[in-house]
């Protein structure tokens, strides 16, 4: 299970950037749009929450049994942790190197 890349399409004609970032942008709009309502901070825990169910579904479906399932369940979680801290580390450094532009500090 975790030798397969995740983010690969299903359907083999999918253009996986395309459909990737389709998907991003969707999630950010989302939570835009959740944030103008309730706290930011719960915002950012409810779509971790959400990430770590739907991610669980993930690797349980790709499985296909209860002891694949119990046998690949580290590395899996081991994979989706480390491309969390990947994506994160890339964000936080691009919002460092253009603080000015992303964040309003006059608000």
């Amino acid at each position: 299970m975790v030798d397969k890349k995740l983010t690969e399409p299903a359907n083999a004609e999918a253009k996986p950037d395309e459909a990737f970032w389709g998907v991003a942008d969707a999630f950010i709009a989302s939570a835009n749009e959740q944030a103008a309502a309730v706290d930011r901070g719960v915002v950012s825990a409810g779509f971790a929450y959400a990430s770590a169910r739907f991610n669980a579904f993930v690797i349980a479906s790709q499985c296909g049994s209860k002891e694949a399932f119990e046998a690949e369940k580290s590395a899996a979680i081991d994979y989706f942790v480390n491309q969390y801290k990947l994506a994160l580390t890339e964000n936080v450094a691009d919002y460092q190197a253009n603080f000015d532009t992303y964040i309003n500090t006059n608000a």
